[in-house]
């Protein structure tokens, strides 16, 4: 019985909690997220730092794009 004194109460607080962010993510104003794709994150490129596929495909010579960028390897 001491158990339930404790889990209804912390039960109650995750659902208000699952509910509050539910409510903020559809209600709240539509943000971009960021770009995780190394081919589109501008700070990867200032640095020279790309994609597997990219050092792959500059191994075998290959000069199409990778990362779904379009961009020719040179």
């Amino acid at each position: 019985m001491e158990i339930l004194k404790l889990l209804i109460p912390a039960l109650i607080i995750l659902v208000i909690v699952v509910l509050g962010l539910g409510i903020g993510i559809f209600f709240g104003k539509k943000k971009k997220f960021p770009t995780t794709s190394i081919s589109g994150n501008k700070e990867m490129a200032k640095r020279n730092i790309t994609c597997a596929s990219h050092d792959e495909r500059q191994a075998c010579g290959l000069k199409s794009g990778c990362c779904g960028g379009g961009k020719s390897l040179d």
